[in-house]
């Protein structure tokens, strides 16, 4: 498949949007058409699901024209397309506006750096599910103020919004919400609400938080107790210090925090938590039994291999499923053997934990999973089993698999059908379609994919011509969703096969050679002024045209870094990210020197928090950025630090921070992690000063200037 992988992957889905053409026409005459608006709106999502930019204008026009219905928004989330925001912002300040939480979701979808501002506004929004949506957005665009824009919802009186911030808090890993985590612990009055807190705290693994963790040993709570423990565990700190702090917690009543124990243990008190473990698998309670499976899948123990073994055979199948996972980490053929005989266990979700541990097993015999196609009736065991027949390439399996199609088992039949699509059935998948019933969105969706992942391309000719021929729109309907559901698949090319691929290649070089599409005149070769045409209309903001002038000019001057970048570029602000993270990632490749190309990539990755990668890409262009040059100081060595910081090179981060201060003292961010950086490295008086000059300088109502005065007092 390397001739496939020389070619972008947008180019793939640029011929299959070809292909799609007819059909993406005839959605788009729907909206025309005296027609159900269930019918309309339906067409509208499968044009987004589609994602043809040339759609755009009939998804404006719908969202324009239709203010009282959902679908147009969500339509636009689907496309993700940067042109709307500016729509979808306005439509916000609308107070009488419907579906803002919907609005806000789909902000968050397209992912524009626009919205941030409104968004961060929103976050106090009188409607709760407006807030949550807003949080989630901001999660996912990222940037320097999200974080404590984020902590500011701590004190959000709905409890379930709270939450849901401390998950988001703990996956974004930022230290800069480790004070705010901390002063809401200490206020916090709801016991559950404080063992999350302390959950997310945990994943900081800071020792400057073992005071708050202990705190939560003293805790009368159970869950506090259970997290705290863990949440010590995690600490770099003696091992005989934390056997002192936690060892008076063996035997404790309830199941978690005796387990958590066990494994803070299992290195610094080896001979007490064996004894712990072997008190734990006789208790009568399910619970503690299901406990020690989890000990047990965490830790070495010299009993581990008999006490896993009593375990699955334990008469609660909760405690078997946990058992199982433990038995993965079992050496040698151990774990197979231990594996083996719960594929035939009563309970169909022990069974069901047994094929996914056989997945993870890469010398399980195929054999006993096979013989399973025939004779197991839940259908939620058999997901897993063609999950491993895909995983394996059992092609021996084609025959049981098409049998059990047959017999027409609605819940499976989608799982059966792609099985039969990812191991090349071609034979079975056109005999299997008399056996598929009526035409249903989820069963014949699957269906031409199957077809589409053997390369079969005469897919998008039938679902066109079912969409011309059908005159009923209750007909029409189950089309439409057919459509949309095909033509999302077909823009993932992580799911693409070889046939696929080989499929698609003959369409992609038609694209590449200028041939004409659909009877279209042939474009005049791109020159130097088309380049320039294109950089333009990119100037202007007519980012879509520009990157249509810019693929053709890409074929022509391949090695132009100008090009490759407006087209990156291009891309981004229409909101496909992925491609242009991959045009861009593939440009400091080639041309490594090219500024511009390496800073908007770097700030992809800023948004994304993915600091390793920031770091490498702006490293290499270090050398390219003198000391006169204000504007790319500010650009690059800001983030910079912050990458610098998040991993904790704080020398580096100092470094890169005082540079971008340099350029721009005005950068209270950059400020405030640089005392951050000092306090990091245990030099508290420069943390102290720079400190002191942002509690001046920070406006009353500042965010951060609640963690400023909170790391002051701590100093």
């Amino acid at each position: 498949m390397n001739h496939f992988a020389e070619i972008e992957s947008f180019r793939y889905v640029k011929a299959a949007r070809r292909l799609l053409s007819p059909i993406t026409e005839r959605l788009e005459s729907l909206q025309k058409n005296d027609c159900s608006d269930e019918l309309k709106f339906e067409a509208l999502l499968s044009l987004g699901k589609i994602g043809n930019n040339d759609s755009l204008p009939v998804l404006i026009k719908a969202f324009e024209e239709y203010p009282d219905y959902i679908e147009p928004i969500t339509a636009l989330g689907h496309l993700r397309s940067s042109t709307p925001v500016a729509k979808l912002i306005e439509r916000l300040k609308d107070p009488d506006a419907l579906y803002k939480e919907e609005i806000v979701r789909v902000l968050g979808e397209i992912g524009d750096p626009m919205a941030a501002r409104t968004l961060m506004e929103l976050l106090h929004d009188e409607d709760r599910m407006v807030r949550y949506y807003s949080a989630r957005a901001l999660y996912k665009m990222g940037g320097r103020d999200v974080v404590q824009s984020l902590c500011s919802l701590l004190n959000d009186p709905d409890e379930w919004i709270v939450i849901n911030v401390l998950e988001i808090l703990s996956k974004m890993n930022d230290p800069e919400a480790v004070p705010a985590l901390v002063g809401q612990f200490e206020v916090a009055r709801d016991s559950r609400l404080k063992a999350i807190i302390i959950s997310s705290l945990s994943t900081f693994a800071e020792g400057r938080l073992l005071k708050t963790f202990e705190s939560g040993l003293a805790s009368f709570d159970p869950r506090i107790q259970a997290n705290s423990v863990e949440a010590i565990s995690r600490l770099k700190i003696p091992a005989l210090e934390m056997k002192r702090k936690l060892k008076k917690f063996y035997g404790h009543p309830n199941n978690r925090v005796r387990g958590n124990v066990c494994i803070a243990l299992a290195s610094a008190d080896t001979e007490a938590v064996e004894e712990e473990i072997s008190l734990m698998l006789v208790s009568k309670d399910a619970s503690t039994r299901r406990s020690a499976a989890y000990v047990l899948s965490k830790i070495e123990s010299e009993n581990r291999i008999s006490y896993i073994h009593k375990l699955l055979q334990d008469e609660n199948f909760g405690v078997r499923k946990m058992a199982l996972k433990a038995a993965l980490e079992l050496e040698g053929n151990v774990g197979l053997q231990e594996i083996m005989p719960l594929l035939a266990d009563e309970n169909q979700w022990v069974r069901r934990q047994a094929v996914e541990c056989a997945i993870r097993i890469p010398d399980f015999p195929a054999t006993s999973i096979i013989e399973m196609i025939e004779k197991e009736e839940s259908s939620a065991v058999i997901e897993s089993v063609m999950k491993f027949v895909v995983d394996r390439e059992l092609k021996s399996a084609i025959p049981l698999v098409f049998d059990r199609i047959r017999r027409e088992p609605e819940e499976e039949l989608p799982w059966l059908i792609s099985t039969l699509g990812y191991l090349g059935a071609i034979d079975e998948l056109t005999k299997v379609k008399k056996f598929l019933g009526p035409v249903r969105t989820e069963i014949f969706s699957e269906y031409y994919q199957a077809l589409l992942l053997n390369g079969d391309l005469n897919v998008f000719e039938e679902i066109n011509r079912n969409l011309q021929d059908k005159k009923r729109d209750v007909d029409l309907l189950v089309w439409a969703k057919i459509s949309g559901e095909v033509g999302a698949f077909v823009t993932r090319t992580g799911n693409y096969s070889k046939p696929l691929y080989e499929a698609l290649y003959v369409e992609v070089q038609k694209d590449m050679q200028g041939v004409a599409i659909l009877d279209a005149p042939v474009s005049e070769e791109p020159d130097e002024k088309q380049l320039e045409s294109a950089i333009t209309h990119y100037s202007e903001g007519n980012y879509l045209k520009a990157k249509e002038i810019l693929e053709k000019v890409i074929e022509s001057f391949s090695d132009n870094a100008d090009a490759n970048f407006y087209l990156a570029s291009s891309l981004y602000n229409l909101g496909e990210v992925s491609k242009a993270t991959e045009r861009l990632f593939k440009g400091t490749l080639e041309f490594p020197k090219h500024l511009e190309t390496a800073i908007l990539l770097g700030q992809i990755y800023f948004r994304k928090k993915e600091w390793k990668k920031l770091i490498d890409c702006y490293e290499k262009v270090l050398p390219e950025i003198a000391e006169t040059d204000k504007r790319n100081n500010i650009r690059v060595f800001g983030a910079l630090g912050l990458a610098y910081f998040h991993q904790k090179k704080y020398e580096k981060a100092i470094e890169a921070l005082n540079r971008g201060l340099k350029a721009n003292p005005r950068d209270l961010s950059s400020s405030y992690h640089l005392a951050l950086c000092y306090y990091a490295i245990g030099k508290t008086e420069q943390a102290k000063k720079i400190l002191e000059g942002l509690r001046k300088t920070l406006p009353p109502d500042s965010k951060v200037l609640k963690n400023v005065i909170e790391l002051l007092q701590r100093i």
